[in-house]
């Protein structure tokens, strides 16, 4: 019996010819009667920024370890060969993407039939598709496997009403493909990648791994008040690279810092970030989000948030404001730099997305030069995204340029975002 390949994209665009780039692909290989007979899926790192977060649900720090479209597409095609078709809901975006992909890499993506579900039943979008068939979705809607096997299910139901189309597909022959060598790359699926997030971040198990839990503690507060300040410097782009991690574990080796010291340093850091969030009486959705992100990259499970901010809630109760605004880091002195935005700004104010002018309009009132490209003059690269891989972001690393992930450049400005 013939085979069809159901194949559905996550991109950082919806353009490929204008450098957007997959993100995500997933290929169910199944029967005309909808029974899946191999199945492929696996984040791609797009080398390059990830795009509309809202829509597909991915961030860079996702893909960051996912391999490559050219690691990958051996193993595509050896999950692909023998299927007569490609199918899926508007299988033309889809299509273009990999055949804009394959070109890159110096091939021709092999012409063969398509079948759209989008087409077959007079448009619509994947969801109202499915209803329409008694079709019960799960998982994540914009996740390539769930889509992809949305689509399936809505291609066998199709086909089942349309005999003569059933019967058109089974005289296909197998659709030629190119010679590509498999590569040893491993495929990263969402769940894997997220599961990678929530254990502790190498840098911390190596620190917590080399100190010596037996060692008297330096009572000195001094030392934990540097490792703090270090970590204040070191996570305003929220991510922590080798060598910022390599510097923390030889300086808290040479302040003599035991394990729990650590720890305690740690958790005080998110406390303290718990406190500016409530200064105001009111954490925003953006302030949940990064004291989630800062925890994880602390080695802190992210589930906790609702009882640090108790404690931060009842720290305010027993200070007074002006004591509780120091705990609560103090504004830095950004007057007169230089500052550059890269991505989609995520956060809100008053109730608004804020809008690359808008930023532009905030950073110049406060007193902020703005620059619409990188260059070694510039002070500081503002980043939607703590991982994301564009030309912005990639030249500011390579300059030695200050990154700042954009809640805590608004929390610099004094501002409250959502």
């Amino acid at each position: 019996m013939a085979c069809l390949a159901v194949i559905d994209v996550e991109t950082t665009g919806l353009n490929p010819y204008k450098n957007d780039r997959i993100v995500e692909l997933a290929a169910l290989i199944i029967r005309p009667d909808g029974k899946i007979l191999r199945e492929f899926v696996t984040l791609v790192n797009p080398e390059r920024d990830i795009g509309s977060t809202r829509i597909h649900g991915l961030c860079s720090r996702d893909v960051l370890t996912a391999p490559r479209f050219g690691e990958i597409t051996g193993a595509l095609i050896e999950i692909l060969d023998g299927c007569v078709a490609i199918a899926g809901h508007n299988i033309r975006f889809d299509h273009s993407f990999l055949t804009v992909e394959f070109e890159r890499l110096g091939y021709a993506f092999p012409d063969s039939p398509t079948l759209c579900t989008m087409q077959l039943i007079g448009g619509g979008s994947l969801s109202c598709a499915c209803s329409d068939y008694g079709i019960v979705r799960d998982g994540e809607v914009h996740a390539a496997w769930h889509d992809a096997r949305a689509t399936a299910q809505l291609l066998a139901a199709i086909l089942k009403d349309a005999p003569q189309l059933a019967s058109k597909i089974s005289s296909f022959s197998p659709i030629a493909w190119p010679k590509i060598t498999k590569s040893d790359a491993k495929l990263l699926t969402r769940d894997e990648s997220r599961r990678r997030e929530a254990e502790p971040p190498t840098y911390l198990r190596k620190l917590l791994a080399r100190l010596q839990h037996e060692i008297p503690p330096n009572n000195d507060s001094s030392s934990l008040l540097a490792y703090t300040a270090l970590l204040d410097r070191i996570l305003e782009d929220r991510q922590v690279s080798e060598e910022e991690g390599n510097d923390l574990v030889e300086l808290a080796k040479r302040w003599a810092m035991t394990c729990d010291q650590i720890e305690m340093a740690n958790s005080d850091y998110l406390l303290r970030l718990g406190i500016a969030a409530l200064t105001d009486g009111d954490v925003t959705e953006s302030e949940r989000r990064d004291l989630q992100l800062v925890a994880s990259l602390l080695g802190i499970d992210s589930r906790n948030i609702d009882e640090i901010l108790k404690m931060a809630e009842k720290k305010l109760k027993d200070v007074p404001p002006p004591i509780a605004a120091t705990m609560a880091f103090g504004n830095d002195q950004l007057v007169g730099k230089h500052v550059c935005f890269t991505g989609e700004c995520q956060c809100l104010l008053s109730g608004k997305t804020i809008t690359r002018e808008m930023a532009s309009e905030l950073a110049t009132n406060h007193g902020m030069l703005v620059a619409e490209s990188v260059t070694k003059k510039l002070d500081i690269l503002v980043v939607s995204d703590p991982f994301t891989q564009s030309g912005k972001a990639k030249k500011a690393r390579r300059y030695g340029i200050r990154i700042m992930h954009e809640p805590v450049f608004w929390r610099a400005l004094g501002l409250k975002v959502g």
